[in-house]
């Protein structure tokens, strides 16, 4: 967005150019500079916070510059900002939608990560095809994935089912832990096959989601899982998503992790097998 950033300061302070500024909490653009020259990501957070409320045409082009910093925090608290201001955020969301389908990885990373701060539900069909594109980074998907839990809508499913069969392992933990994110979520069947998934930080994320919904279809392979899997933070999570299923079936499984190598795996399993109807 970096070469955008002149054009959308502009349009931002034509929106304001306008409005009388007035105070918020003590902030002030100077105040907001100063914090940027600092470096410090909490000066800059605490500051862009205290000017929640201030309205001033010579803050736009350091805000917009911060949605385009590499620290997500940073970036963050400028879109927090922005969507106190509808002018300027939808001036923005038009560019960064269509950053989505043709800007690089960092460009796609800054938009969704706006995109998804503001909840521009909106952009959910370009952020369909983004999560789709190959040449872009995981970090980029990592930020679609991030939009999507922010926006925590149901038509954001169809995002976060692309990024779990990505081929990088750290999209699909991403995806799965985002499902549990969305408002009026009912079926969570989609994530047992992910309790195969060839990275156990996927499966350990599969196997808690699945735990929090009570998935009885997922009972048979985390019964599995609870016993033979190489990674204790699977079994573990195993053995609470089988306490949250809560069938009796799952005993002989939950009385054989409680002699697990790892004591926090037989903690759960313990806690677990007490439960069982």
């Amino acid at each position: 967005m970096k070469k955008f950033g002149t054009k959308l300061a502009a349009v931002a302070f034509v929106l304001l150019a306008a409005t009388p500024a007035f105070a918020g909490k003590g902030g002030s653009a100077a105040k907001i500079n100063a914090a940027v020259a600092s470096g410090s990501v909490d000066a800059i957070v605490a500051e862009v916070e205290r000017a929640e409320a201030l309205m001033c045409p010579e803050c736009m082009p350091t805000m917009v510059s911060l949605l385009d910093d590499n620290r997500f925090a940073v970036r963050e608290v400028a879109a927090w900002w922005f969507a106190k201001r509808p002018g300027a955020k939808d001036k923005l969301a038009t560019t960064f939608k269509a950053d989505l389908g043709k800007a690089d990885s960092i460009g796609v990373r800054n938009a969704a990560d706006f995109l998804g701060r503001v909840r521009e539900f909106d952009a959910l069909p370009q952020l369909r095809v983004a999560i789709a594109r190959t040449d872009i980074s995981a970090e980029a998907k990592l930020a679609i994935v991030r939009a999507v839990g922010y926006m925590a809508h149901i038509d954001g499913n169809s995002v976060l089912l692309t990024a779990m069969n990505d081929g990088d392992a750290s999209v699909r933990a991403a995806a799965v832990g985002a499902w549990r994110e969305i408002l009026g979520q009912l079926d969570v069947k989609p994530l047992v096959a992910k309790l195969g998934d060839p990275d156990a930080q996927v499966r350990a994320a599969a196997a808690t989601v699945l735990g929090v919904y009570g998935e009885p279809t997922a009972r048979t392979m985390l019964e599995q899982l609870v016993v033979t899997d190489a990674d204790p933070f699977v079994r573990r999570n195993a053995a609470y998503a089988l306490g949250r299923i809560g069938s009796t079936e799952s005993a002989v499984a939950l009385r054989t992790a409680t002699n697990d190598s790892s004591g926090i795996v037989r903690g759960f399993a313990s806690a677990a097998l007490a439960s069982l109807r």
